[in-house]
């Protein structure tokens, strides 16, 4: 715990220096490459860290020495095991070199995403680790290519270019098929959020986590049978993980509604977004096995909470209510405390979220090793 203590605190200190006074672009982008290759080290040269590590490392030696007699590998998708069968053909290439090559992979497309769109890159860089999809690359690898493409699918999806959009998901599927599910998101992500639609959402939610079940038996009747009432599916994880999600969609659809945000087609796409993963993350305290679609929505929380942050700080709220009372916080005083209110309370949150984890050893990454015995 000390260990990620310390790469906290590097984080921290590195956005002190760097963005906290008079930001810039040149100053994000040093922040961006410091704190991700210091990411890329620790994830390249890992040893064991990640509950599906070794199976990986074992994947990789059957298929190089199989070569392409043989196209098929436990339930792995076809893309996933061309590039591993291409990377084994390689002279002198074992899986350690395997493991940098997926960890450049993760981390770049990661960096990219964060400094090209985020409004606030060391704050989307801290939640990229407590909310666990630092720790989800050092694990689910096919999962993670496919979250790395949806990455560069997020370009398309905030210009309305379906057709790229789907493309890329589709190449994407190849890696892991449930991002096939990003599909129809497509089209529910462009409803306009507001106070009746939070209201259908929530009823939307409480029908979802209450049909779950079922739907879930439905789908394990035809895909994926041998998670069948398995523990994936009859335990779920704990509700904390739900918090930070809640939260976030919660305050965006209230500032939507007092007008804060500036209601974009990217801003509009990031709060539906965030809703829909908050469903995944409230639904998996039921069933463990929706933590799986839930990492192609935390993505966006990366960026929808600068968003928020930097709403209230430049406009405050302001808003009149139905019986005409009006609500002005909009003084220089007024924003700071509501902005930083708001950032203390996100970070505390992600931290709650990150510690937690690490007590429960998600993702089995608490004890950390390398391959150099540290």
């Amino acid at each position: 715990m000390l260990f990620y203590t310390i790469i906290h605190a590097v984080l921290l200190v590195l956005a002190g220096l760097l963005c906290f006074h008079k930001p810039s672009k040149a100053k994000n982008l040093i922040y961006i490459l410091l704190a991700f290759s210091m990411l890329f080290v620790l994830m390249a040269f890992r040893k064991g860290i990640g509950a599906d590590y070794n199976m990986y490392a074992v994947g990789f030696r059957n298929m190089a020495m199989t070569g392409f007699e043989t196209f098929s590998y436990k339930d792995w998708e076809p893309g996933f095991i061309l590039f591993t069968k291409l990377l084994g053909m390689i002279p002198g290439m074992d899986y350690q070199w395997y493991m940098i090559i997926l960890s450049v992979i993760a981390i770049l497309p990661a960096a990219v995403f964060i400094y090209k769109n985020s409004e606030m890159p060391w704050l989307s860089t801290i939640l990229y680790v407590n909310l666990f999809m630092y720790f989800m690359s050092m694990n689910f690898l096919r999962q993670m290519i496919a979250v790395s493409l949806l990455m560069l699918a997020w370009h398309f999806m905030k210009r309305n270019k379906f057709i790229w959009y789907a493309v890329i998901i589709v190449i994407a599927s190849f890696f892991h098929q449930t991002v096939l599910f990003m599909l129809p998101i497509y089209l529910l992500v462009k409803m306009k959020p507001g106070l009746k639609e939070l209201l259908f959402y929530g009823f939307f939610l409480l029908w979802f986590y209450v049909a779950s079940t079922n739907l879930i038996d439905l789908v394990t009747n035809f895909y994926h049978e041998e998670y069948k009432e398995s523990v994936f599916i009859v335990e779920g994880l704990s509700f904390i993980y739900a918090i930070l999600p809640l939260v976030l969609t919660v305050i965006a659809f209230l500032l939507v509604k007092t007008e804060t945000i500036n209601l974009t087609n990217e801003n509009k796409y990031l709060v539906n977004l965030t809703f829909i993963g908050t469903l995944m993350m409230v639904t998996m305290s039921k069933h463990s096995i929706i933590e799986r679609l839930s990492y192609y929505f935390i993505i966006f929380m990366l960026l929808l909470a600068p968003v928020i942050f930097r709403s209230l700080k430049s406009r405050g709220v302001h808003y009149v209510t139905a019986d005409e009372r009006v609500i002005d916080w909009t003084s220089p005083k007024a924003k700071t405390i509501l902005s930083i209110g708001f950032l203390v309370l996100i970070l505390a949150l992600s931290y709650l979220h990150f510690y937690y984890g690490l007590n429960e050893d998600a993702h089995h990454a608490s004890n950390y090793a390398t391959w150099f015995h540290f």
